[in-house]
């Protein structure tokens, strides 16, 4: 049985509370079978490359937590925030080492936030933190950024107006596949899109419906020649 339909508007206030009440965190809610390697592996590999027992991350858009219970115990210290009270709440009981905030990114910095990091990391998250790091990251920082698509022109575009430069850069691109009817609707749900049968019936074949499961990775630092 595909899972429950979810709410008509995606990444809604209400959407991420349903997804943490129905599904225990914000997670993909059908079965995708790769043709390739994962394509969030090059955050993975980079993030645990960047921890030490003395790195301070602060972690945006933290979701239910599964990347502070993770790799938080790596680190010196693990703060995180997300504007989802519902995740957050499940954030804590994942990963009760970690500190958790709720902010959505505006305005001001809170107090409890205030660092100085040493690493800055948003997993497929808010780009919203970009315009802050002056104020949040440590003089040598780094700021880790995984993002849905293979292009996120907003985030070298922020990079560059907060004074920080790119330092490397991934376009990742796997072939996926939606196995049922059922999976590539609430997929097509999940990312605000409209499922047509006859899409479904021209297109797909014996391992379901074919796409792209795309991530673009980017890793900066405050630009010292600015």
């Amino acid at each position: 049985m595909p899972p429950a339909a979810l709410p008509e508007i995606p990444h809604s206030r209400e959407w991420y509370a349903r997804l943490a009440h129905e599904l225990g965190g914000y997670r993909h809610p059908w079965t995708r079978v790769l043709s390739g390697p994962d394509p969030e592996l090059t955050f993975d590999i980079t993030l645990d490359s960047l921890l030490t027992p003395h790195t301070r991350v602060l972690e945006a858009g933290c979701g239910h937590g599964p990347d502070a219970a993770r790799f938080g115990p790596r680190a010196a210290r693990w703060t995180a925030y997300d504007r989802q009270p519902e995740l957050l709440e499940l954030a804590k009981s994942h990963a009760p080492q970690a500190e958790f905030h709720l902010w959505d990114g505006r305005g001001e910095v809170p107090d409890a936030l205030q660092g100085p990091f040493d690493l800055i990391v948003s997993r497929r998250g808010p780009t919203s933190v970009i315009p802050h790091l002056p104020v949040l990251a440590a003089p040598e920082a780094q700021f880790l950024y995984v993002g849905p698509h293979l292009d996120v022109p907003q985030v070298p575009q922020r990079l560059r107006a907060a004074g920080w430069q790119l330092v490397s850069e991934w376009r990742i691109s796997v072939l996926a596949h939606a196995p049922t009817w059922g999976d590539w609707l609430t997929r097509c749900e999940f990312q605000g899109q409209e499922a047509r049968q006859e899409d479904w019936d021209a297109h797909a074949g014996p391992l379901g419906m074919p796409y792209r499961e795309a991530r673009y990775v980017v890793m900066a630092q405050r630009d010292t020649e600015s």
